[in-house]
C-alpha cells in the first residue's frame, strides 16, 4: 500500500512540537532583547566615556557611584548648541541654556529651570591665565576649542576645553556655579529627532523667515531661501525642526525675529524630544537615538551622573519646569545696532551683574510661598519710567509666581511689600521683602493709602522703589535708568528656598573691568578672541 505524502496528514514534522516552537521564539526574543541591550550599553559608553563594564553596572544597580546621587545641592548644566563641521564658526555656540536642578529636603521631585542665554551677550571672557578679552560669550566656547594661545593649560589640549571655559564665564555672568555641560552639534540635533521618528511640536506663532541660510559661506554658498511656519501643533523631521530652532528672522512677525524667540523654540523642541524618547515607542528607538548622537556631543558628564539626575527628576512634571530668559525685557538692552554701534551687541544693565546674580540665585522659590497661588500686584513707584512694573510682573512670573504689571505709582524712596491678604498669603509676602530687602506692611493696621491701599483678600502687592531701579541700572549713586551704570561686584548667592536679600548680603570687594563704551563697541572679527586681545 501506498504512503501517504506527510504534508498530508501533518502541518509540521513529526519532531516539531509546540514547547520547541516556544523554545525558538524565546531564543529568537533573547536574541533581539541581547543585540538591543548590546547597542544600548556601547552607545552610552560612546556617549559618556564610561566603560561598557561601568555602563552595565549601573543600569543593573549593581554599583553606580556619582558625586550628584542624594545630593541637596543645586546643579547647573550647561548647554552648548554649534553648529559644527562643515558650518562657518563651527564651534561658535549659537544656542545657549544651563539646566538648574534644586533637589528637595522633603523628599519631592527636584525642581527645574530652564535658563536661556542670548548669544549676542557683550561681556569680558576670562582666558584663565590673567588675559580677558571682550566679544560674545558664544565665541567662549570656540575659544576653547580652538586652543587660543592666551587660554590657560586647563582650556587646552582636552576635548572638553571648550567646555571648560564657557562653563567659567558662565558662572561668572549669572552668579552660580556650573557644574557640568553637554556640547551639541547641529548634526546630532537633526540626527537625534530622526532617529525617533521626528517629534511633534506646538507652534506658538506664524512667521516667515525669508533670510534663512541655504548653506555655509565657507563652502561657497552664502545664499538664503524662505521658510515658513504656521501656528498650530507640526508634526517634525529631524530638517524641520532643526530650522524652527535656528531661524532668527521673521519679516512678517517681528516677535518671532530674535534670539530670545529662537531660545523659546529650541526649549519647545528640546521638550518634544524628552517626551518623544521618554514615550512608550520612544524607548525601542534609544539605540538608534545613541548612534546618532555618537561623536557628535561632548559632555564631562558621567554615565553614572545620567543616572543620578534622573533619579533627581524622574517624578518631576516638565510642565512646571520654569523658563526662564535673559534678554533685552529684562537685564541686557540691545546697543541700538546700527545707528549707535557696529553689530547686533547686547549688554547688561548691570555692568557688575548683581542684581542678575541675585535673581538666578534666588529662582526657586518657596514651595510654601508659591502653593498660596497668591495674586501679586506690582507697581513702579520708581519715577523713572522705565517699565518696572512690566519688568517685574514678568521675572516673578518666569519663576512661578502669578504676578500682574500695576503700572506706575506714587513715588518711593525704598520698595514696599503689602500683604494685603489679611495674612491668607503672608509666606509669599514674606518671601517678597526677603527678596527687595525690606519688610512686610499690612495696610489694616499702618493705614496705608496708594496703590497699596487694596482691600484684605486682595493678594500681595509690591511697590518698587528707587533703590530697585538703581540697583538694577549697577549705580547705587545715580536717579535714572535707560543704560549702565557704575560697577559693583557680585552678590554671594544662596540656594536655599530663602531668598538673599541685597542689603542684608554683603558686597565683595572685587569688580569687573571695564568694557568698552557700549555706545561704540569695537567691531567684530571672524578671529578668535586671542587675537582680539594682542
Amino acid at each position: 500500500m501506498r504512503r501517504r505524502r506527510r504534508s498530508r496528514y501533518h502541518a509540521f514534522p513529526v519532531r516539531v512540537s509546540v514547547r520547541r516552537v516556544a523554545a525558538a521564539l524565546a531564543a529568537v526574543l533573547v536574541g533581539i532583547v541581547g543585540i538591543y541591550a548590546f547597542r544600548t550599553v556601547m552607545g552610552i559608553s560612546h556617549l559618556t566615556g564610561s566603560s561598557p563594564g561601568e555602563v552595565l553596572g549601573c543600569l543593573t544597580k549593581v554599583k553606580c557611584d556619582s558625586a550628584l546621587a542624594g545630593t541637596t545641592q543645586r546643579i547647573n548644566i550647561a548647554l552648548y548648541g554649534y553648529g559644527g563641521s562643515g558650518h562657518d564658526g563651527a564651534y561658535l555656540t549659537d544656542s545657549i541654556m544651563v539646566v538648574s536642578i534644586q533637589p528637595q529636603s522633603d523628599g519631592q521631585p527636584a525642581r527645574v529651570a530652564e535658563i536661556s542665554v542670548p548669544r549676542d551677550w557683550y561681556v569680558p571672557i576670562d582666558a584663565g591665565n590673567g588675559h580677558t578679552g571682550y566679544g560674545r560669550i558664544n565665541e567662549a566656547y570656540a575659544d576653547g576649542m580652538n586652543q587660543g594661545p592666551i587660554s590657560a593649560p586647563q582650556y587646552k589640549g582636552d576635548p572638553h576645553g571648550g567646555g571648560k571655559i564657557a562653563d567659567a564665564n558662565l558662572s561668572n555672568l549669572l552668579g552660580i556655579h556650573i557644574d557640568h555641560f553637554v556640547g551639541v552639534d547641529f548634526h546630532a540635533f537633526q540626527a537625534a529627532v530622526d532617529a525617533v521618528g521626528g517629534v511633534d511640536v506646538n507652534v506658538a506663532n506664524t512667521f516667515t523667515d525669508n533670510q534663512y541660510p541655504h548653506g555655509e559661506c565657507d563652502q561657497g554658498d552664502c545664499a538664503v531661501m524662505t521658510v515658513h511656519f504656521n501656528a498650530g501643533p507640526q508634526h517634525m523631521d529631524g530638517a524641520r525642526a532643526l530650522i524652527f530652532s535656528r531661524s532668527r528672522h521673521a519679516y512678517d512677525n517681528p516677535a518671532e525675529g530674535t534670539d530670545f524667540a529662537r531660545s523659546k523654540r529650541q526649549q519647545l523642541v528640546l521638550q518634544a524630544l524628552k517626551a518623544k524618547v521618554l514615550s512608550v515607542g520612544g524607548i525601542g528607538h534609544l539605540p538608534d537615538l545613541l548612534g546618532a548622537l555618537g561623536d557628535h556631543v561632548i559632555t564631562d558628564l558621567s554615565f553614572q551622573d545620567d543616572s543620578a539626575i534622573y533619579d533627581l527628576i524622574k517624578g518631576t512634571d516638565s510642565k512646571n519646569f520654569e523658563h526662564i530668559s535673559i534678554d533685552d525685557s529684562n537685564y541686557l538692552y540691545a546697543c541700538g545696532y546700527p545707528a549707535r554701534c557696529s553689530a547686533a551687541y547686547l549688554y547688561a544693565r548691570d555692568r557688575s551683574y548683581a542684581s542678575l546674580h541675585h535673581y538666578i540665585n534666588n529662582s526657586f522659590p518657596s514651595n510654601d510661598a508659591l502653593r498660596e497661588r497668591a495674586p501679586i500686584t506690582v507697581a513702579d513707584g520708581s519715577g523713572y519710567g522705565q517699565d518696572g512694573s512690566g519688568r517685574w510682573s514678568k521675572l516673578l512670573g518666569m519663576v512661578g509666581f502669578t504676578a500682574s504689571d500695576g503700572g506706575a505709582g506714587r513715588t518711593t524712596a525704598t520698595t514696599r511689600v503689602i500683604d494685603n491678604s489679611g495674612g491668607r498669603d503672608s509666606k509669599t509676602a514674606q518671601w517678597l521683602a526677603s527678596y527687595f530687602g525690606t519688610s512686610v506692611e499690612r495696610p489694616q493696621a499702618s493705614g496705608t493709602s496708594g496703590p497699596a491701599a487694596a482691600p484684605a483678600g486682595s493678594g500681595v502687592t509690591v511697590i518698587l522703589g528707587q533703590d530697585e531701579e538703581r540697583s538694577f541700572n549697577g549705580n547705587p549713586q545715580r536717579g535714572s535708568g535707560g543704560g549702565p551704570g557704575g560697577f559693583g561686584s557680585p552678590l554671594t548667592g544662596s540656594t536655599s528656598s530663602t531668598p538673599t536679600s541685597r542689603r542684608a548680603t554683603p558686597r565683595p570687594s572685587v569688580a569687573p573691568t571695564a568694557p568698552p563704551a557700549p555706545t561704540l563697541p569695537p567691531t567684530p572679527t571672524a578671529c578668535p578672541l586671542v587675537l582680539k586681545c594682542q
